[in-house]
């Protein structure tokens, strides 16, 4: 895998697009194929992903194509969805929806008045950069159902379980919570517990605008739930205390962007519950040039050796 520097490579992306040259409509792949070359994104594509650009370029058309909001996000403001593709390609995730490792998320933007897109890690993607560390010798997050949960101790946060083995049983009763656990390869282990209840209030309190729950949740609540768990646990316990002065750099930057939450843009969401706009028609030498919104990154602190 190349390494590269995920922020630099969104950072670094076109500030302003030329208006798309073609004299016919187009479809989606017709005016992708355009913007990569008008705006000269195909090299950064190519370095990022290189045989397999092909493929990953035929996942963002599908990916457009089977839904209304993202195609209108694409339309609207096409260089947010390529944004949010390359910064999946940055941390070679595929951007299949169905295989949960990262999605590009329409958004309404209630300051430029359009459906843009959005980059989400999903549960799987944050697990798959985790284990690139090489830091951890376990790592899951669980549902934990009615009956299970037998202690929880608020201060140290140590958790008593006892699981139900019968799995039909199981699979009956309502789930209460979420229970994320990791060992390190030095050692060090740490289990986190966050109820139903915990969860559902985070998701709330950083739902901007939004008039309901947004669809990435409704459509993947389990995932997302156990996302929300695994980031609180390896933010505050996990990739703080490992030693990477011999890591190489694209680990050390894997590790920094999971610990300040860079990764992962879940928390801007400002998704309203209207119909997806119908698509004009009108020729892509006829869209106008879109301003390009660049993303801002905080600094991120050194990492902490573990002693």
């Amino acid at each position: 895998m190349a390494k590269v520097n995920a922020k630099k490579a969104i950072v670094e992306a076109p500030q302003q697009t030329a208006p798309v040259q073609a004299a016919a409509k187009q479809t989606v792949a017709g005016l992708l194929q355009s913007m990569l070359d008008t705006e000269k994104l195909r090299s950064r594509f190519e370095e990022l992903l290189g045989k397999r650009m092909p493929s990953f370029m035929g996942s963002i058309v599908s990916m457009v194509n089977e839904d209304a909001y993202l195609k209108e996000a694409f339309f609207n403001a096409p260089l947010t969805v390529l944004q949010s593709a390359l910064k999946a390609a940055a941390y070679n995730l595929p951007i299949d929806k169905a295989l949960g490792f990262a999605y590009v998320v329409p958004f309404w933007n209630s300051k430029t008045g359009k459906r843009e897109a959005q980059f989400i890690l999903g549960y799987r993607g944050m697990i798959q950069l985790a284990n690139r560390t090489g830091a951890y010798e376990k790592l899951n997050v669980v549902d934990v159902r009615e009956g299970e949960l037998k202690n929880f101790d608020r201060l140290t946060e140590d958790v008593e379980v006892e699981w139900i083995q019968d799995e039909e049983e199981r699979s009956k009763l309502p789930v209460i919570g979420y229970l994320g656990y990791f060992r390190l390869i030095n050692g060090f282990e740490k289990k986190i517990y966050m109820s139903v209840g915990a969860i559902n209030a985070h998701e709330q309190k950083f739902r901007k605008g939004s008039k309901g729950r947004p669809q990435i949740w409704i459509d993947n609540y389990d995932a997302m739930a156990c996302k929300t768990v695994l980031r609180r646990l390896i933010s505050k316990w996990g990739l703080m205390s490992i030693d990477y002065q011999r890591a190489d750099a694209q680990t050390v930057q894997i590790a920094q962007d999971i610990a300040s939450n860079n990764v992962d843009d879940e928390m801007t969401i400002d998704m309203p519950q209207e119909e997806p706009a119908a698509i004009p028609e009108q020729t892509a030498a006829e869209m106008p040039a879109q301003e390009v919104p660049v993303e801002q990154y905080q600094e991120v602190p050194p990492l902490v050796p573990f002693e």
